[in-house]
Parts: C-alpha cells; sequence; structure tokens
C-alpha cells in the first residue's frame, strides 16, 4: 500500500471514529417524562392506627446517562418536588394537622434533588438532599429501576426518617389523646417515560 492510499484509509478511519464518538456523545443523555401514575406516599404510626397519606402530584426532571445497549447507566440530575399540602389521608382534620406540623403555609414544597447516582443492573443507590418544613438533610436512597415492555421505566424504593431530623412535630388529634410516632417511611414508585427527540 503506497503512503497516498494508506493516508487516505487513515482519513477515513478517522472520521468514522469522530461521527461515532459523536453519535455516541448525542445518545450519551436522555431525557424523562413522569407518567401520570408516579405516586408518593407517607407512612406512620400513632396510639390509635397507622396512617398513611399519599400524593400523585409530583413533578420530577431527570436524565440519564446511558449504556451502550440504551439502559440507565448513571444519573445526571434529577429533582422531585410536590405541594406539601398535596399530601392526602382521606381525613381532613388528620390532613390539617400534618399541615401545621409541616408549616405548609410558610414551605410549600417537599423537594428531593439528587447530587449522584449510580446504576447496578436494575438497582439504583441515590445520594442527594431533602428539603422538608425549611430543613435540608442530606440522605441515600436506594431504588429498584425495571424496564417496562413499553420502554418506561419503573422505579420503586422506601426510606425510613424520623420527624425530628427535619424539625417537624408529631401531630396529634382528638386533643392530643392520639400522638403520632416519631418514625415515617416514605415510599415511592416514580414512572419515567423517555422523551422523543
Amino acid at each position: 500500500m503506497n503512503s497516498s492510499n494508506l493516508i487516505k484509509q487513515c482519513t477515513r478511519v478517522l472520521f468514522i471514529s469522530l461521527v461515532v464518538s459523536v453519535v455516541t456523545t448525542v445518545r450519551a443523555q436522555v431525557a424523562y417524562k413522569q407518567l401520570p401514575t408516579s405516586k408518593l406516599e407517607l407512612t406512620g404510626t400513632s396510639t390509635l392506627h397507622n396512617w398513611e397519606m399519599t400524593s400523585k402530584d409530583l413533578n420530577i426532571q431527570v436524565n440519564f446517562k446511558l449504556n451502550a445497549d440504551g439502559t440507565p447507566a448513571e444519573l445526571d440530575g434529577l429533582k422531585v418536588s410536590l405541594p406539601a399540602e398535596s399530601l392526602k389521608s382521606g381525613k381532613g382534620a388528620m390532613d390539617k394537622n400534618a399541615y401545621n406540623s409541616l408549616k405548609t403555609e410558610q414551605f410549600k414544597s417537599i423537594v428531593f434533588s439528587a447530587t449522584n447516582g449510580k446504576f447496578n443492573a436494575d438497582k439504583v443507590k441515590l445520594n442527594g438532599n431533602l428539603t422538608i418544613s425549611g430543613v435540608t438533610q442530606a440522605i441515600e436512597l436506594d431504588a429498584t429501576c425495571k424496564e417496562q415492555p413499553d420502554k418506561s421505566l419503573q422505579c420503586k424504593g422506601t426510606k425510613a426518617l424520623k420527624m425530628s431530623d427535619y424539625k417537624v412535630e408529631p401531630p396529634t388529634f382528638a386533643f392530643g389523646t392520639v400522638k403520632t410516632g416519631n418514625d415515617i417511611n416514605i415510599n415511592f414508585e416514580v414512572n419515567l417515560s423517555p422523551v422523543k427527540p
């Protein structure tokens, strides 16, 4: 092979490599949109019975970096927020007392912002900051994310917290005769669909 042909072949290889690199970079980050089936639940105990409050009014902004096969490899940005008063128990008196404890007149939203997240198969470990009642704490979350037949992602997980960590006074009911426990669980189901370019 003469030098002219060698130079042409090397140029062709470099050009193809550059194109592949650009395509890979473009595909490396993909935005997902939330589906209306996403929800968050708070559950806890009281001296009378267990309780739960649910919200489907989530606002989720998320991007993933993808593996070569199109599956998520790494989180590239996540923020989840919801109006604190979108949490409902189905019992008006309980909701009112909960909102008072959460100081919702002053602090309208509950917000989680991830600082990083790594996938291992269908498991994901998130680190981030959770803000409740104006108090922000660093937390770690474990979730399971599974691709569905329609290419959407279903992510589920739970996180145990203490109200006192966020300076929330556990609500009481029936003139103080019923008291809620300090320990709560946040259970979440986040359903996401890739945004089509």
